[in-house]
């Protein structure tokens, strides 16, 4: 193991004129990778930033609801049917009829 380590470090030190080459392209082939992997990078980040782009465009193309005016005009016409509607009193005569109609039907139920 030791002869291995000392034989690595002389190569290392004093590489031949074969193995600088075989480094120079291993370096090289390593640059390549890593470049094909930035430009996949910068190429998928300029995608997603086009899709949010687009989305984007496409929600602020969307028309949107006047709420106050919609409100407005839900708020009028139950003004409007809130007035239409006559309030009338109860004889006793029909309170005691719908309180037995409501004992009458807990009975039923029970």
């Amino acid at each position: 193991m030791l002869k291995r380590s000392i034989a690595a470090i002389r190569q290392w030190l004093s590489p031949d004129q074969g193995s600088q080459n075989q480094h120079a392209a291993q370096e090289d082939a390593l640059r390549a990778a890593r470049r094909g992997f930035f430009r996949k990078a910068a190429l998928g980040a300029a995608s997603v930033s086009g899709a949010a782009g687009l989305a984007k465009a496409v929600v602020d193309s969307t028309p949107k609801p006047n709420l106050k005016e919609r409100y407005a005009k839900d708020a009028h016409a139950g003004e409007k049917e809130l007035l239409e509607r006559e309030y009338v009193l109860m004889s006793e005569q029909e309170k005691r009829e719908m309180v037995q109609t409501f004992i009458d039907d807990y009975r039923d139920q029970s």
